[in-house]
């Protein structure tokens, strides 16, 4: 009988142990926290469609979105096109701005220089209409402004790639203090510009050639490239040098940021050798790329550094 007892009350006591055990695993997984701000999720995982985190309200977004920032009508001539322009206030405050045209070509560096609309032998500013030249914008508001072009139905209209500039400006007004506590309102004109092209469709040609290899200034260690865009359409450039030592057989390529060419348009890109190139001869290949669908131009030369 004792034994009986006993055997039932071993029974009993493992019994209760299992059952402990398995609630404390419960709980365990219950009380486990994600914290999704500090881990990286992919995208779809379960704990992030399981427990989707409500966004915060985006409290530290501000200033002034204009978009877009280049617009290409692509019209035939006779043809009308109106695109639109979109400004968003994430100020605290109202914004004004004036709208305006200006023509503008790229010097020989890339440096955009500015004149007057309609002035400009490629200028389209003649054929832009802006139904407001002045625009208020309140606070987190969306405005929406049309651009509409009208091409003239004549050939040299349909003939060339034509461009213009759509300018705008608003005034941002700060005051300023000195240390001697003077304060000073200090009206700063803060402006915007939206490229404005019209490529007519008929126009695909591509091509861009080397006009120049320049590395006379061996001793600055700086070479020149002076290329030309001779296609109707314009073109996104990227350029390399690669140098490549006689004596070794060591290479290095210096490369320069993408930079686009108007049609007609002149550029020269500036190479400067890295110190680290240590002297003597070599062959020195100059490289101007315009896509995959442009063909290739290089110039070599053997210079002494």
């Amino acid at each position: 009988m004792k034994q009986m007892m006993l055997l039932l009350f071993l029974l009993f006591s493992v019994l209760l142990i299992k059952a402990q055990d398995t609630t404390g695993k419960k709980s365990m997984t219950s009380g486990l926290a994600i914290d999704t701000s500090k881990t990286k999720m992919a995208p779809g995982s379960p704990f992030a469609m399981r427990n989707p985190k409500k966004p915060a309200a985006d409290t530290t977004k501000r200033g002034l979105t204009i978009k877009p920032s280049t617009i290409d009508f692509k019209l035939n001539g006779g043809q009308a096109g109106t695109a639109h322009v979109f400004i968003v206030n994430h100020l605290n405050k109202k914004k004004q701005f004036s709208l305006y045209l200006m023509d503008w070509i790229r010097d020989s560096l890339g440096v955009h220089v500015y004149t007057a609309p309609g002035t400009s032998e490629r200028s389209c500013a003649r054929w832009v209409k802006l139904d407001r030249t002045f625009v208020e914008i309140d606070t987190g508001q969306i405005v929406d402004i049309p651009i509409k072009m009208q091409v003239p139905d004549s050939a040299a209209a349909a003939g060339e790639m034509k461009w213009t500039m759509l300018f705008l400006e608003t005034t941002e007004e700060q005051i300023v203090e000195s240390p001697t506590g003077l304060k000073t309102n200090v009206t700063n004109k803060v402006r915007v510009g939206v490229h404005l092209y019209q490529t007519p469709p008929s126009l695909t040609y591509k091509d861009v050639k080397i006009l120049s290899f320049d590395h006379a200034d061996t001793s600055a260690r700086i070479c020149h490239i002076t290329c030309q865009n001779t296609g109707t359409v314009q073109l996104e450039c990227t350029s390399y040098l690669e140098l490549s030592n006689i004596a070794t057989g060591d290479k290095t390529k210096i490369d320069v940021p993408m930079f686009p060419l108007f049609p007609e348009q002149r550029r020269v890109v500036e190479f400067v050798i890295p110190d680290k190139v240590p002297k003597g001869k070599y062959s020195l290949i100059g490289v101007i790329d315009a896509g995959t669908d442009v063909p290739m131009e290089a110039a070599q030369e053997m210079i002494d550094i």
